[in-house]
């Protein structure tokens, strides 16, 4: 059992406006903060930060107190104002507090909660708390939009692979010439409309899920353009990109979406073995044939409608939950989980049949 002494510290920063940040304020300000620790112990190190301001108002004593909490795919924002600065800050507290309580209730409720490697990762989790002090005057974010930029980077690998899948499927079905689009630049205008447009994230919206809305967006209004542009016209210096390079040519990660549906259609149960190191390494006839039956399963969803295809991006690849899928691709919560129930019907059908060949 670690003592408070070994505890894996959380960093948090404290920015003051008209006010004096002396040691007796900050000793005060992490003592409120410790009633959140219970709950951010299970978030993979790294992943957690806690941006803290306090404005005092020039002409008169009225306080501002500010709390943005970074999270892995989040950002929880809590303001509140009063006359006495402590009772301020305590109130923004307890209101950080609520959502994330809201927050970790959904995660439990999310099967991503539950994969193997979220499970090993948790057994590497000991205890954690807010470092008893901030950190330096200058260090870790001044303001939200830093906090955002911190996400944004933290995700943008995930963003990146998501918007290239996008293209590579748009390519295969014959609907984009190759590279007529860059994603890196789409990702980009994300970010930048991320940060331009902070205020007008729809409440009840996880940032992750905004990040993909905009990418989404930023796609259609893309693809829009090149067709009024009269994209048809192709040059005879354009490349080609042969279909069996396709995949490593537009980035498509063709190990990941199979593990996941796997997960999906078998949720994982713990068993012992489970619970043992497994040494042992996959033989080359069963590595062939997985990539086979991952190659066969991406040709066919290459064939499906768009609307039917992001929708198994969200669900099986990204691993959102249906009502998340529905977010994002502005459909009806109840059409979205038809669809997907439909679509793991024929994704079961499509692995028996490749199993047999």
């Amino acid at each position: 059992m670690k003592t408070r002494n070994q505890l894996i510290a959380l960093p948090w920063n404290l920015v003051t406006r008209n006010l004096h940040g002396h040691e007796l304020l900050r000793k005060k300000v992490h003592q409120k903060i410790c009633k959140l620790e219970k709950h951010l112990c299970k978030f993979p190190t790294g992943t957690v930060h806690l941006h803290i301001t306090l404005d005092r108002n020039p002409k008169k004593e009225f306080y501002t107190a500010g709390l943005t909490l970074r999270l892995p795919s989040n950002i929880l924002r809590a303001e509140k104002s009063g006359p006495d600065v402590i009772k301020t800050f305590d109130d923004a507290v307890r209101s950080l507090l609520r959502e994330l309580e809201s927050l970790k209730a959904e995660l439990r409720r999310e099967s991503l909660w539950k994969r193997r490697a979220r499970r090993e990762a948790l057994h590497q989790v000991k205890a954690s708390g807010f470092a008893p002090v901030p950190q330096a005057e200058g260090e870790g974010p001044q303001s939200l939009g830093d906090v955002i930029r911190e996400l944004l980077a933290a995700n943008h690998r995930r963003l990146l692979r998501y918007v290239r899948r996008q293209l590579w499927h748009d390519v295969t079905a014959g609907e984009l010439p190759p590279h007529a689009i860059d994603a890196r630049a789409v990702v980009d205008e994300v970010a930048r409309r991320a940060l331009l447009e902070a205020g007008k994230k729809p409440a009840g919206l996880s940032y992750l899920l905004w990040f993909y809305i905009l990418a989404r967006r930023e796609l259609a209004r893309r693809r829009k353009a090149l067709k009024t542009a009269g994209a048809e016209t192709v040059s005879l210096e354009t490349e080609k990109v042969l279909a069996e390079d396709a995949e490593l040519a537009e980035g498509y990660d063709a190990e990941q979406p199979l593990d996941i549906i796997e997960r999906r259609l078998e949720p994982p149960v713990v068993e012992a073995r489970d619970l043992v190191p497994d040494t042992r390494a996959e033989t080359p006839d069963e590595t062939l044939a997985r990539r086979e039956l991952l190659a066969g399963l991406r040709r066919a969803v290459a064939g499906w409608p768009k609307a039917e295809r992001d929708a198994f991006e969200l669900y099986y690849v990204e691993g959102f939950e249906p009502e998340e899928v529905a977010m994002v691709l502005g459909q009806p919560p109840a059409r979205v989980r038809t669809l997907l129930q439909s679509l793991g019907e024929r994704i079961r059908a499509e692995v028996l049949d490749q199993a047999l060949i």
